[in-house]
């Protein structure tokens, strides 16, 4: 039989390289082998076995080569062959964030699911009571272990979905059964699927209602755009309480109605379990759910219905923007302005929404970004006209804006007016206590997880920091360990300072946990629910929270960003928000955006039921734009700040960004690294001029080559024993960036070299 050429793209991180082999002709006459399939080939000098993609086909190989080619061993089932859409996006993405496209296929490439029907699980040994745990715990050294300890005292789980939980690999699991404080054994899984696990049906939802004016204008505007099947951009910038999740619902039921399908992205996991709700009530089992909580099992499983077309709505967070649907027609990311809409783990590190408008224009969908507090980059484009702007500036129904007012910290510790430590003034106490007293719910936004920041020695001025990081340690009471939360290590708190021996210590500062407590001695009859990383890292942990707290089993919610957003509970009355201006005073261009929006979207937590809702702002610096922005609720105030500062310091969206970070166990050889990067990225710069490749600009925004800065340390210089330092570029716009890290790097293939030293990450900000 004939043989055809098969040019196969087979990637690593740096770059693609496209390799020839041999198929059988008879596998692409009946359609087995097309372009976008997956191929098991004999790969290297070892002939080993690896996966690639057909990248192109090509004619009736008749030999003439010097070299002996080898023959596709099999067609891969990890899925089916890409669409041409699904190959475009991945060529795009590489340009896009200057990866191999490999790496961009591997975002549309399901997990495998595991094999039979037995799986790993993990128990507490037989007779493991309280007291056993709390051994143990005292004499773990790990913060991991002791999680997947407390995380077992509810029952056993699997192996693969603990660790996903518990933020660790499977060694941490290992580690703790070879000193017998865990059993590991083989079961059977259950089948579940994600939209009915613990928690979601308790969480409130609602029939479909009238929508109002605003609403119904909003909705003929973007379902008109979505029966014309051409890409559009929309933003709805609508007030909190404004009706948001109705109109996305609407508009997808317009969408489904027609046979067309559509995603709907939220930020974080915390908020899928009430999204889900929502959605299952609206569209039962048309709905799919894709998010990292689920074990491979389930999301394959998921993805599968979506790829079938068993399904029209996917539900996710960001990586749910790749759901493989037949015939995409809408995506709504909604509370657009999150950062964690962008990935930063391993490459590509894209953005959501960037990749969301890609495929607007490859697949001629619409795209809605909805949020009470638009990305500035995002609000800028409505405001040129590049894409349509939607306001919603009423909340539904009757529910008014709730009040806004300032406690300022200065004056009450001067005047006294403070409870126990300080985390509450006397104002905040007085409102806290009236809610209570008329049967209404309130909530509590804190910063930062834990019970303190630091540990401090009130004789020397020393502050216990951790060994592997040189970061403050945080104190937690429950224990009384210092755990840090970057690496993870954890200590038994001194009794004594290690500098000068004193037992005198401050600890200083407060966390979720501080305030939790300080509020249950305040309200000792009253539940007090705690939601941050701590408390939702078991299975459903968020949505059994959030679950309880919407029947009323508890009276107080406190928590960390998890609780500002999305989130509708009618009888929430009151928000306290502690210390606002740590939010400010933090080392990023951003963090006046990110104080504003925190701010604004607990502020709509309140008050969303037909009973007034009032907001109390706790902070010391009461004159920062983004806390007056808030208290008057106006995005105009904030924007008109916030844009003029943008563009006197040349920030996107006036212009775009490249962080380069290096990261390794050895300082010198890391920042040595990352000096030599720098200095030829000077050079190439130079050159690029020069040679006419970056000819018509100079150096810097609006030249064609890229302003390069560093190297510098990192805001974090160490993270679990690894040392980092960061380069920035800056240039008018993403191409410049990548066409120079194009020149620089040879198409990528000098990067290898530079990550011998030290591991690299490449990470794009601004168009």
């Amino acid at each position: 039989m004939r043989q055809i050429g098969i040019h196969l793209l087979h990637s690593n991180t740096e770059y693609d390289l496209e390799y020839t082999y041999l198929a059988e002709e008879s596998l692409i006459q009946s359609g087995t082998l097309v372009r976008g399939s997956f191929a098991s080939v004999p790969f290297g000098m070892r002939k080993k076995t690896e996966t690639g993609v057909v990248w192109s086909i090509g004619e009736e190989y008749t030999g003439g080569t010097t070299y002996e080619l080898k023959e596709i061993k099999s067609v891969s089932g990890i899925r089916p062959p890409l669409e041409d859409h699904e190959i475009k996006l991945a060529e795009r993405m590489s340009e896009m964030y200057f990866c191999s496209i490999g790496e961009c296929v591997k975002c549309m490439v399901p997990p495998e699911a595991p094999g039979g029907r037995s799986v790993k699980y993990v128990s507490l040994p037989d007779g493991f009571d309280e007291a056993d745990g709390q051994e143990a715990i005292s004499k773990l050294r790990n913060i991991d272990q002791i999680r997947i300890i407390e995380m077992l005292r509810k029952g056993p789980a699997p192996a693969a979905q603990l660790a996903r939980d518990a933020g660790c690999s499977l060694s941490v699991i290992n580690t703790l059964e070879k000193k017998g404080l865990v059993n590991v054994y083989k079961a059977s899984q259950a089948r579940t699927d994600p939209e009915r696990r613990a928690g979601a049906p308790a969480l409130p939802t609602y029939d479909r209602h009238e929508l109002n004016e605003e609403q119904k204008r909003a909705y003929d505007l973007i379902t008109g755009l979505i029966h014309k099947r051409k890409f559009s951009e929309c933003l709805v910038h609508g007030v909190t309480g404004s009706g948001k999740t109705e109109l996305y619902m609407q508009l997808i039921a317009d969408t489904v109605e027609n046979g067309g399908n559509a995603v709907m992205l939220v930020p974080e996991i915390a908020l899928t379990p009430q999204m889900t709700a929502h959605f299952t009530h609206r569209f039962g089992d048309r709905v799919a759910v894709l998010h990292s909580r689920m074990n491979d099992r389930e999301r394959r499983r998921q993805w599968d219905k979506i790829k079938n077309g068993d399904v029209s709505v996917a539900i996710g967070a960001r990586s749910a923007v790749f759901a493989p649907f037949e015939d995409l027609r809408l995506i709504i990311l909604d509370e657009e302005h999150e950062p964690s809409y962008r990935s930063e783990d391993r490459p590509p590190r894209y953005h959501a929404a960037e990749i969301a408008e890609e495929i607007g224009k490859i697949r001629d969908a619409v795209i809605v970004y909805g949020s009470a507090t638009p990305r500035v980059e995002t609000y800028y484009r409505a405001a040129k006209g590049s894409i349509y702007y939607v306001p919603l500036t009423k909340r539904a129904g009757r529910a008014a804006l709730p009040e806004i007012v300032t406690e300022d910290m200065r004056e009450a510790r001067i005047n006294g007016e403070i409870y126990g430590s300080g985390i509450f003034s006397a104002r905040m106490v007085r409102e806290l206590t009236e809610n209570y007293e008329k049967g209404r719910q309130a909530m509590l936004f804190v910063h930062r997880r834990g019970y303190a920041r630091r540990m401090l020695c009130t004789k020397c001025g020393a502050v216990m920091k951790c060994g592997g990081c040189n970061l403050p340690m945080t104190y937690h009471e429950k224990g009384n360990r210092l755990i840090c939360h970057h690496c993870g290590r954890t200590v038994p708190a001194p009794e004594t300072c290690p500098a000068c021996g004193s037992g005198d210590f401050d600890k200083k500062g407060a966390g979720t946990q501080k305030a939790a407590e300080e509020l249950q001695k305040l309200f000792p009859n009253a539940a007090v629910l705690r939601m941050d990383t701590d408390t939702t890292s078991g299975e459903g942990g968020h949505g059994k929270i959030l679950a309880a707290f919407a029947s009323g089993e508890g009276e107080f919610l406190v928590g960390t960003q998890m609780i500002a957003k999305g989130h509708d509970f009618p009888n929430v009355t009151l928000v306290g928000i502690i210390s606002a201006d740590s939010l400010i005073n933090m080392p990023d261009y951003k963090a006046e955006e990110r104080a504003f929006e925190l701010l604004t979207q607990m502020s709509g937590r309140a008050g969303r039921g037909n009973d007034a809702g009032k907001v109390i702002i706790q902070a010391y610096n009461m004159d920062d734009y983004a806390i007056t922005a808030s208290v008057h609720n106006s995005y105009a105030e904030f924007y008109r700040n916030e844009i003029e500062v943008r563009k006197a310091l040349s920030y996107p969206p006036f212009s775009a960004l490249c962080i380069l970070k290096f990261a390794g166990e050895n300082d010198k050889e890391v920042y040595s690294t990352a000096a030599d990067a720098c200095a030829g990225m000077k050079k190439a710069a130079s050159d690029y001029m020069r040679s006419g490749v970056g000819a018509g600009g100079g150096v810097g925004i609006g030249g064609c080559c890229p302003e390069i800065l560093g190297p510098a340390r990192s805001e974090i210089p160490k993270v679990n024993n690894r040392y980092r330092w960061v380069i920035t570029l800056k240039a008018a716009d993403r191409r410049s960036l990548t066409d120079f890290l194009s020149y620089w790097t040879n198409n990528g293939k000098m990067l290898k070299k530079i990550r011998k030293n030290a591991s690299l990450s490449v990470i794009f900000d601004g168009r």
